[in-house]
């Protein structure tokens, strides 16, 4: 437990402001709440790997019909693609911009386009994919908006996941310990991390409600459980995963 004290060292002056925000605490039971939280971040440091691996995947393959056509956005080495073409008959395609991983996908046998994520998406005709996958990749664009809505443009449907920055013990560790979180949805130190735009589930609703985007279904996970989706989880769930579609496509 001395590690969790030492990373979450109690700063000068924390104590009496939140005596003054009316949360009544003693210096014990303050220290007692940061070695749990120092004792939670390194277990979940250790345990990420196994409690985050792609649970989405399992969501995303029950919610397509079969034969559908499968647009994977920053689709890695193509697992996901590989279940979706074994399990749904689907038809799949990837977009990815790291070129080991394009290799890796080519001796898979997949269908693949090795280009910028950002910038490789013009050339896909509109509503040309039953489905268009961002999985757990958003967070890591620097326009997430643009990319966001051309998954829109491109798909009939869109899957969008990510980290939930929201979750109660991300809100702990950096108010409480003045560091940055590592969680099982967020495993990097700030110096390597790939996330450059954190969003909270309560930030992707509100995109959602100013682009005018429906949602469909959505699931989160909660202390390895995965469940449906509820207002309370914004405080509580790790990640989550949305099926969405535009409402002009309605139209």
């Amino acid at each position: 437990m001395s590690e969790g004290l030492e990373q979450f060292s109690i700063a000068p002056g924390l104590l009496k402001v939140l005596n003054e925000l009316g949360i009544e605490s003693d210096l014990d039971s303050l220290r007692r709440v940061l070695e749990r939280a120092g004792y939670l971040q390194a277990r979940h440091r250790e345990t990420a790997a196994d409690l985050t691996a792609r649970w989405q995947d399992a969501v995303i393959a029950s919610m397509l019909l079969p034969g559908s056509s499968v647009l994977d956005i920053g689709c890695g080495e193509g697992d996901l693609l590989l279940r979706l073409a074994d399990e749904c008959q689907a038809f799949v395609q990837g977009v990815e911009r790291d070129q080991e991983a394009v290799i890796r996908c080519i001796e898979r046998g997949l269908p693949i386009y090795h280009s910028d994520l950002e910038k490789g998406l013009g050339s896909f005709q509109d509503q040309s994919f039953d489905y268009v996958i961002l999985q757990n990749t958003v967070q890591t664009l620097y326009h997430a908006l643009d990319v966001l809505r051309e998954t829109l443009r491109i798909g009939r449907f869109a899957v969008i996941s990510f980290p939930n920055f929201a979750h109660w013990l991300v809100r702990l560790v950096f108010s409480l310990g003045g560091r940055m979180p590592v969680t099982p949805a967020l495993p990097y130190d700030w110096h390597n991390t790939p996330n450059i735009h954190l969003c909270s589930i309560e930030d992707f609703l509100d995109w959602c409600r100013e682009d005018q985007v429906n949602i469909l279904a959505s699931w989160v996970l909660l202390e390895g459980k995965v469940l449906e989706y509820k207002p309370e989880h914004n405080l509580s769930a790790e990640e989550a995963v949305f099926l969405v579609e535009s409402s002009q496509s309605k139209g």
